[in-house]
């Protein structure tokens, strides 16, 4: 791990913080910070699934899970043991086949065409992206409000050779210093909050001056099926009215879900100082379509064909499955 204190900052008062045995400690503020199974905790809200203590548990016995299993075994291990609620069967097995299909995925991301000092990953979870960046960046940092995901991830990075630097955060208070990192990506996470307009604007606030913000979050308004639910067309019943019909399709709760259409996503960019910002049609891979019904493959290349036309192209940006934005200050 690299030596955080040079990058950190109280996520409170962003003040100077010192390293202490088992925490950081910020003086100005007299806040302290455990340091957990390696990983420094800087949260100041819980995420929205566990309490803090019940999050540690977890991520405990993942951590003894993690020196028995390989990645992929620890991936198969959290779904069926550790996450909250419990997910169905048929969920369960597409998020699994997701994120070990997930380097795929980023390595068609924008991410492929920067390279610079510093990477910060908000909301990383256990996906590749920290993984792929690492061949381009000098110093690769990753942050979740959860801790079992970061023990995961830190599986994942170890298994490739690779820095360890995981941060467990609340994503719209970062414990990082003003205009530190080169590039700075959420991917996945906007989506699970309440709060993206704060979380962008934490975003921007650690970004150089010269640097890119790079989104990629479900679309409200996608014409395919919800992924976390999977039912077609949710986005375009009312916010108010999602979680009952959601209740009444799928006998699940939906409180925690907070989709995003472009533009929301393009008006919060703004109000954070990100002026240059560049709407992106997603590539569909051949991970992304396995295991999928017939109605979905049918329509992936029907999206893949009206792509390819100009005019079409841009009107596809705001009910395509995602919306994926690079984001510069300007």
């Amino acid at each position: 791990m690299a030596d955080l204190r040079r990058w950190l900052c109280c996520p409170h008062c962003r003040c100077e913080l010192e390293l202490r045995p088992e925490e950081f400690f910020c003086a100005h503020c007299e806040r302290s910070y455990p340091i957990v199974l390696g990983i420094p905790d800087f949260r100041v809200y819980p995420d929205r699934y566990e309490p803090v203590d019940e999050d540690c548990l977890l991520a405990h016995r993942l951590h003894e899970q993690a020196g028995k299993l390989d990645f992929a075994g620890l991936v198969n291990f959290y779904w069926e043991n550790i996450s909250r609620p419990p997910t169905p069967l048929y969920l369960r097995q597409r998020f699994i086949r997701h994120q070990l299909s997930d380097e795929e995925r980023v390595r068609r991301f924008p991410i492929t065409q920067f390279h610079g000092g510093a990477f910060l990953d908000v909301g990383c979870g256990p996906g590749a992206m920290q993984r792929v960046a690492n061949e381009r960046f000098d110093i690769v940092f990753g942050t979740d409000i959860a801790l079992r995901s970061l023990v995961v991830q830190r599986k994942r990075l170890e298994e490739g050779g690779l820095p360890a630097n995981l941060v467990c955060c609340c994503a719209d208070y970062l414990p990082f210093r003003d205009r530190s990192f080169d590039l700075v990506t959420n991917i996945s996470l906007l989506e699970h909050t309440f709060r993206a307009k704060g979380i962008l604007a934490e975003g921007s606030r650690v970004l150089n001056e010269r640097g890119t913000i790079f989104i990629l979050t479900t679309n409200r308004f996608s014409l395919g099926p919800e992924p976390h639910v999977r039912i077609w067309g949710l986005g375009f019943v009312p916010r108010k009215w999602m979680p009952a019909v959601v209740k009444r399709l799928r006998g699940r709760p939906y409180d925690k879900h907070n989709l995003l259409s472009l533009f929301e996503v393009r008006r919060f960019l703004r109000s954070a100082g990100l002026r240059q910002v560049r709407f992106l049609l997603p590539e569909i891979t051949q991970a992304d379509l396995e295991n999928r019904g017939l109605l979905e493959r049918w329509g992936a290349r029907l999206f893949r064909l009206l792509a390819r036309v100009p005019l079409v192209r841009q009107m596809l940006l705001a009910v395509a499955p995602v919306v994926e934005v690079v984001a510069r200050q300007g």
